[in-house]
């Protein structure tokens, strides 16, 4: 089989060591082997996110984490505010939305990142906000925003509980639950974290746990009660993501043996070469404020990136992420975590090269 190249912002390549982890004997979840293993995934997950706070795990993907946010941390009719700047935060309008609540949102356009003093002037007009979401990494416009400030923010102007969506962030672009003073900050197995979908994690502060006791929506699997009585245990309250957790641990011992700092300083360099190939290219960013997990690039008038996407990845066997929603067709969208490397993205650049060529000799002919 010819090779197949992810260069999308999850699903992401997995090292072999992985491969290898998800692919031996599963365990027995009530047994005293899996409980020694679900401690090492905490810990390497409190190692990742920079913290000591509970960090839960669901068998869910990154919207089940942040649904389980939702869920755990308001009550009918409660106010909630959600700063957007993409798709993402938009997500998170319509889970607080399918709950019954009516959020107040503070939209950016997208491409650009989260504005504190927007945030700040929405928390002085609904003081009586409870909880506060944004994202780390938009991923589906390329921009990161500045959690430390936003979160400072937050603090300053109210007593919400600061949510934070580091799905696909998380273990690419730096990110310090605790000294930034972030309550909760949600994670999944997909991106950064270097496993295969089906995991996903919420590290929730002493603050946020005072919230979830008395939170009065609906919740039963993703009660995060539940899940802090069976940590305490070393267990999960349900049947887990067995093989998953097994991988998880393995790309986590991998993460720590490197050093997060490092990881965030590799990440960075891959990122600073995808937009250094982008500009040969003449692709401008899309991004106010590029993550440097992902880069979002323009595409050219006339050129059709849902098409050129399919071709690049039929042909070559590279998937490249496109645009979503009013973006789709008019950007791209090529990631650079985790355990995506240089080769990788060199061939990526190359295959979009020679497309954009063909397509500039069609409009210079016509």
């Amino acid at each position: 089989m010819k090779k197949r190249i992810l260069l999308t912002p999850g699903p992401t390549p997995l090292p072999e060591r992985v491969r290898a982890a998800l692919s031996r004997a599963v365990l027995h979840h009530r047994s005293a082997e899996f409980r020694k293993l679900f401690g090492e995934v905490g810990r390497g997950m409190r190692y990742a996110l920079r913290t000591e706070n509970d960090v839960l795990t669901l068998t869910a993907t990154g919207t089940g984490a942040m649904e389980s946010a939702v869920a755990n941390l308001l009550s009918p009719g409660e106010k909630a505010l959600v700063h957007s700047v993409g798709a993402f935060g938009e997500r998170f309008v319509a889970i607080l939305e399918a709950y019954g609540l009516k959020p107040v949102v503070v939209r950016e356009e997208w491409g650009r990142s989260a504005d504190p003093a927007k945030l700040r002037s929405a928390l002085k007009t609904n003081p009586d906000v409870k909880a506060v979401f944004f994202q780390h990494v938009e991923t589906s416009t390329g921009v990161v925003n500045d959690v430390k400030k936003l979160a400072r923010e937050a603090r300053e102007h109210s007593t919400a509980i600061v949510v934070v969506d580091a799905v696909s962030g998380l273990a690419g672009d730096p990110l310090r639950t605790d000294s930034w003073h972030v309550d909760v900050v949600l994670a999944a197995s997909q991106k950064g974290l270097m496993n295969a979908p089906g995991l996903a994690f919420a590290s929730v502060s002493k603050r946020a746990w005072r919230r979830a006791e008395r939170a009065g929506l609906p919740r039963f699997y993703f009660d995060w009660r539940k899940a802090r009585m069976a940590l305490a245990a070393g267990e999960t309250p349900f049947t887990p993501g067995v093989a998953l957790l097994a991988a998880q641990a393995e790309a986590l011992r991998m993460i720590r043996s490197e050093g997060i700092e490092k990881v965030w300083a590799r990440t960075a360099k891959l990122a600073a070469a995808a937009r250094s190939r982008a500009q040969a290219l003449r692709l401008p960013l899309f991004a106010d404020n590029p993550a440097n997990i992902l880069t979002a690039l323009r595409l050219p008038e006339g050129v059709d990136g849902v098409k050129l996407l399919a071709d690049i990845c039929k042909q070559d066997g590279i998937s490249i992420a496109g645009g979503q929603g009013p973006l789709k067709g008019k950007i791209i969208r090529l990631a650079h975590m985790g355990h995506i490397g240089e080769a990788d993205l060199e061939a990526g650049f190359k295959a979009l090269a020679k497309r954009l060529r063909r397509s500039n000799a069609r409009r210079s002919s016509i």
